[in-house]
């Protein structure tokens, strides 16, 4: 017994990471998020410098469950360069299946780099409902730098690999990002499959 709650106290804490920057303190998120594998919407508060919390409701295509769990994320390393950017989050999640009660997790690491120009990115996560490891490449380039109060866009070649049932399933789809200040719009396509993000934060 003691062990168990030891496995689920472990697991609350974390359910306090999330993929999702950390924003300034007392900030606020709204995320919605269409992609070839999931449905997600996600709003949730900053309260520290390197801790975010709030809820996440996502459908799995795949499989048309949804599931309702924290959405939180933890600023595990941040380094300030004189011309860059760069930061390690720790993920997880922990929720139900909102018809069958069952409980799930997420585990997972996001990694970034970036300076004005140029941004890479690379997450790994692992989630208990389908067994599936999932892995996403980002590269982007920005034509043009702009500063705060300009309207920043990003071209990014995005790849994912999802690993279940002994398969791989690849894709790799082109996305514009566009950011002014406090809103962000990405889409994207590959002639089979599309991509939407759109987030803003106040």
């Amino acid at each position: 017994m003691f062990i168990k709650k030891r496995i689920i106290l472990l697991t609350l804490f974390l359910s306090l990471l999330q993929a999702h920057p950390v924003i300034f303190k007392g900030g606020k998120v709204i995320w919605l998020t269409d992609s070839p594998n999931i449905t997600d919407i996600r709003f949730g508060k900053t309260f520290t410098k390197n801790f975010y919390s709030g809820v996440r409701i996502f459908n799995h295509k795949d499989s048309d469950q949804s599931y309702i769990t924290s959405n939180n994320n933890l600023l595990i390393k941040r380094w300030n360069g004189p011309h860059y950017q760069a930061n390690i989050y720790g993920l997880s999640s922990i929720g139900l299946n909102t018809d069958s009660k069952k409980s799930m997790y997420n585990v997972g690491l996001h990694s970034d780099w970036e300076n004005r120009r140029f941004m890479v990115m690379h997450m790994i996560e692992y989630s208990s409902f389908n067994k599936s490891t999932m892995n996403s490449v980002r590269l982007a380039f920005t034509p043009k730098i702009t500063d705060y109060r300009g309207t920043a866009v990003w071209l990014i070649a995005q790849y994912s690999n999802n690993s279940f049932d002994n398969k791989n399933e690849e894709s790799i789809i082109p996305v514009i990002r566009i950011l002014k200040r406090n809103y962000l719009v990405e889409f994207g396509a590959n002639g089979k499959e599309t991509f939407l993000s759109l987030m803003t934060h106040f």
